[in-house]
């Protein structure tokens, strides 16, 4: 089947969603499975097992009300996506930048307690705030850039 045509029938299965239903359901993330499966379905044998999978799951969608639909449609839509992650080099949403902010935080509040103890001698708990703030935001800073060549690339799914 091609492209456009998978893509008709899944706006056709979804156009009385509302916007909130279209994301609780991950429809745009379905569409870009589709796309980015018959793109590499010629070099990936798994990418073209997975071709028909994702077609059946077109037909299903309008049947996820129900959690007994849901829960395989979820299942499938997962292992299709952590292929893309694992062979593909493809990341979730937001992964870096949450990676980064731990991190941030971690580091700021120990540059924020070796500031403290050793030049105030002291517990300072706004100096160890401000520190936590300034790592995560940093943190945040640092994830968002690196996901920016993801974002360039539409390698986020």
């Amino acid at each position: 089947m091609l492209l456009q045509d998978k893509l008709d029938r899944i706006e056709k299965h979804t156009e009385n969603f509302s916007i909130s239903k279209y994301n609780f359901l991950k429809i745009s993330a379905l569409v870009k499975l589709i796309k980015d499966t018959d793109a590499n379905a010629a070099h990936c044998e798994k990418c073209s097992e997975n071709a028909p999978r994702l077609e059946k799951m077109i037909d299903k969608i309008q049947y996820l009300d129900d959690i007994v639909y849901r829960s395989p449609y979820e299942k499938q839509f997962n292992e299709i996506r952590k292929h893309f992650h694992k062979e593909h080099g493809y990341i979730p949403p937001l992964y870096f930048s949450g990676k980064y902010i731990i991190y941030g935080a971690i580091v700021g509040l120990g540059l924020a307690a070796l500031i403290a103890f050793l030049i105030i001698q002291k517990s300072a708990v706004d100096v160890l705030l401000v520190g936590t703030v300034t790592g995560i935001s940093i943190g945040y800073i640092t994830g968002s850039l690196k996901e920016k060549r993801y974002r360039h690339t539409n390698r986020i799914v």
